[in-house]
């Protein structure tokens, strides 16, 4: 019986040194993997990657808005704007959900900063087209570029068909170097409801 008990207790001890060297080569690869980036780079990757699922879903609702200009054409601007909205967002998150799994982008945090950019880009995309209208008539075309700019005042927030502006709100100081404060403190948004 004490020859069978060593005989087990020798294995024991091959296994376990087998283990040990398999366990030693593992953590020298993660070491060597590690080694290569500094801490710095590893703690930005999380909040880093916040940031780009906030970009990819402003990036869902141009290529939303691109499917439906190529779809439908130009923005009609007696179209329901209600219908319109919920369109390009239920478009823009069923992209999203596609890019989910693609980009390891599942967590409930990138979840919510997906939402927040679709949010966004539904509300704001619009103040891109008035600042750069030839980059968007290369994109999409000048047609759609023209009724966009028409249908959206310029630095604004447009929800449902309407627009809040926000003009001069800020304090920003005025050309003969006096400051807006006092205007700014008292102003508040104007709002518009487009009827193009």
């Amino acid at each position: 019986m004490a020859q069978g008990h060593d005989v087990f207790a020798a294995r024991l001890a091959r296994l376990n040194e087998t283990h040990a060297e398999h366990q030693a080569r593992q953590s020298a690869t993660a070491k060597a993997a590690r080694g290569s980036t500094p801490d710095w780079v590893r703690n930005l990757v999380y909040p880093g990657s916040i940031v780009g699922a906030l970009f990819v879903g402003i990036l869902t609702v141009v290529l939303s808005r691109y499917v439906f200009f190529h779809i439908n054409g130009a923005p009609d601007p007696n179209a329901d704007a209600d219908l319109t909205m919920i369109m390009d967002g239920g478009l823009a998150l069923a992209i999203a959900f596609v890019l989910r799994s693609a980009l390891h982008l599942t967590a409930k945090e990138h979840l919510a900063a997906k939402t927040a950019g679709i949010w966004i880009a539904l509300t704001c995309m619009h103040n891109l087209v008035h600042a750069y209208p030839a980059v968007w008539a290369t994109a999409f075309s000048p047609e759609w570029v023209e009724r966009t700019t028409a249908m959206t005042e310029p630095r604004s927030f447009f929800i449902r068909g309407i627009t809040f502006t926000f003009d001069d709100i800020g304090g920003a100081d005025k050309a003969d170097g006096s400051s807006n404060s006092e205007a700014a403190s008292n102003s508040k948004p104007e709002i518009k409801i487009n009827r193009y």
